[in-house]
């Protein structure tokens, strides 16, 4: 469909998949590529967001998230990662949260191994068991640490796209407050607070205010 420039229809076969609950960067960045040939800028937004999230750093990705967001109103760009944080990031990728949790459970029961080892077998007393041991620890704690960590990740829904245009922002969760600013489609948004039927969104360039939850597709 999409090599017949039927991007629409492409874009919507591209959505069943997701919807069935594929999650690959592949079938993302297709969506993606396939609602920017269809206009539809935040769901192209969306799609593109949605396989950095699969793959961070990936260079085709985040060109064609840049040119995509060139259409979008209002887009300010978000502060670059500073190095350590970059470093955390890749460290993240090594593996999916399940893959950590399970290397931890790993190194856990080969660490309790070598300590009973090392308790209970004087023979097995040595300095190569003790320096073995101190590494089956320090693995056990980054796994621990890093599947919590991508575990919370992959269950962060605290950000999202804006799906329509000319959205005014207001001051408080009340559709008669005073409108703050204006938003448009397939800007990126935080959302700091909800109530049933309005969120509270911040910009990356600080601007906060609330709109309804329903005009939010969280990523």
């Amino acid at each position: 469909l999409y090599q017949q420039s039927k991007f629409t229809e492409a874009a919507a076969a591209y959505q069943q998949l997701i919807d069935e609950g594929y999650q690959q960067k592949a079938l993302y960045f297709n969506a993606g590529n396939a609602c920017y040939k269809a206009g539809k800028t935040a769901n192209a937004v969306y799609n593109y967001e949605k396989a950095l999230q699969l793959s961070p750093d990936d260079d085709a990705v985040e060109h064609n998230l840049a040119i995509v967001n060139q259409k979008v109103g209002g887009y300010v760009d978000e502060l670059p990662l500073v190095f350590f944080q970059q470093w955390w990031r890749q460290l993240q990728q090594l593996h999916r949260p399940n893959a950590w949790a399970v290397g931890c459970i790993i190194f856990f029961w080969l660490l309790i191994a070598g300590v009973m080892l090392n308790t209970f077998l004087p023979a097995w007393k040595n300095r190569f068991l003790r320096w073995g041991n101190y590494a089956l620890g320090t693995l056990f704690a980054l796994y621990l640490l890093m599947a919590i960590d991508t575990y919370l990740v992959a269950n962060n829904h605290h950000t999202g796209i804006i799906m329509q245009n000319n959205i005014k922002v207001k001051t408080a969760p009340d559709e008669n407050s005073k409108d703050a600013f204006e938003v448009q489609e397939g800007i990126k948004v935080h959302i700091a607070d909800a109530t049933k039927d309005y969120c509270k969104i911040s910009l990356a360039d600080g601007k906060t205010g609330w709109i309804s939850c329903s005009l939010i597709k969280r990523l």
